[in-house]
């Protein structure tokens, strides 16, 4: 009895030490509807307990002060709410949806800022109070104060594209360097126009600053464009993947198959073949030979979902890494002589898909 006790307390432990990541995963929308349900109670017995409302006393209507700009309503906060749940959604689900998330929140952003950039150009002029023949003296002698400029949001707009590239690779990465070099450039092209103004105030004692920039409607369609077209591209949509087979960089497409959500178990024609299917490997176990070069077919079956094959010996090194593709689609990889044992296959971008793979 005290074995079997003991034996209990390891297993329940083991959740802590080693933790099943998916479960842990498949219950936060279980934990965060428990938040909500207590912030409400929480709200409902507030209510409750709140003292009666005081009668014969109307509501005082509310008066800007003088000299403080405040825009009117607007649904963009709504509309960045629904787009983030859609991206949370599809994080959780991944596939499509994953990139329709993603366009949501982009396109209610993008919204937001077309918006603010309204009340910015017209509203503040408009409403605002006239300012005074001298607002203030001025910076101290010898100090030159830049003026207003989009670089610094332009430049965050490019770095967040970059990190969205890194982390997705491929056709991402390539717009996400584009768009931080093209911001990056034409910030150090103002800075140059300022520090040239700057020198000639030196000579002529007159600094002459820079005109008031214009909203950069142009470039926020440019890199709008580009971003919509690096998901596209990244997705698989274009081209057809019947023309463009999907060759990786250590791979080969199986010729004239594309190894579909329906496809045999049996696979295509090779030494080993592995599915995927649900953002897991259907075979968790496979068998290879030892000492020699042998092929592996791995069909992915998820659309439009990143995956791959990489193989681990028992410290954790990778022995062979295979090139990660989206689905649905398969690919021939040819793998060394890797020496007998027992080896770990995972896929790289979802470490929760693993198997045991037996050379011998």
């Amino acid at each position: 009895m005290l074995e079997e006790i003991w034996t209990g307390f390891l297993e329940l432990t083991g959740q802590f030490v080693i933790p099943d990541w998916g479960a842990v995963v498949a219950l936060l929308p279980v934990l965060i509807l428990l938040l909500v349900v207590v912030i409400l109670a929480n709200v409902f017995l507030r209510i409750l307990r709140a003292p009666g409302a005081r009668r014969g006393k109307t509501r005082i209507t509310p008066r800007t002060p003088a000299g403080i700009h405040m825009p009117g309503p607007s649904f963009s906060p709504i509309f960045a709410a629904i787009g983030a749940f859609m991206l949370v959604l599809g994080l959780v689900f991944e596939g499509p949806i994953l990139v329709l998330g993603a366009i949501a929140l982009g396109l209610t952003l993008l919204y937001w800022l077309a918006e603010a950039l309204r009340t910015y150009d017209r509203d503040l002029g408009v409403s605002a109070p006239p300012l005074p023949v001298i607002a203030h003296g001025g910076p101290p002698p010898g100090v030159h104060m830049p003026g207003p400029s989009f670089r610094p949001v332009l430049g965050a707009i490019g770095m967040g594209m970059l990190m969205l590239g890194l982390v997705f690779g491929g056709w991402l990465l390539a717009v996400g360097v584009i768009a931080i070099v093209a911001t990056l450039i034409g910030w150090l092209v103002d800075a140059r126009h300022e520090f040239v103004n700057t020198v000639d105030a030196d000579t002529t004692g007159h600094l002459e600053n820079v005109p008031r920039p214009r909203t950069p409607a142009a470039l926020f369609w440019v890199l709008s464009v580009l971003l919509v077209g690096g998901v596209v591209l990244q997705a698989g949509w274009l081209p057809p993947r019947g023309v463009s087979g999907g060759v990786g960089a250590t791979g080969s497409p199986v010729p004239g198959g594309s190894g579909g959500p329906d496809a045999s178990p049996a696979g295509p024609e090779a030494d080993v073949v592995i599915h995927a299917k649900d953002v897991a490997f259907l075979e968790t176990t496979i068998t290879a030979p030892a000492d020699a070069p042998f092929t592996l077919a791995f069909v992915n079956d998820d659309p439009g979902t990143q995956h791959n094959v990489e193989i681990k010996d028992g410290s954790g090194a990778s022995v062979y890494k295979g090139a990660i593709f989206p689905g649905v689609e398969t690919q021939i990889y040819d793998v060394p002589a890797i020496a007998a044992g027992t080896y770990a296959f995972v896929c790289t971008v979802h470490p929760t898909m693993t198997g045991t793979a037996t050379l011998e």
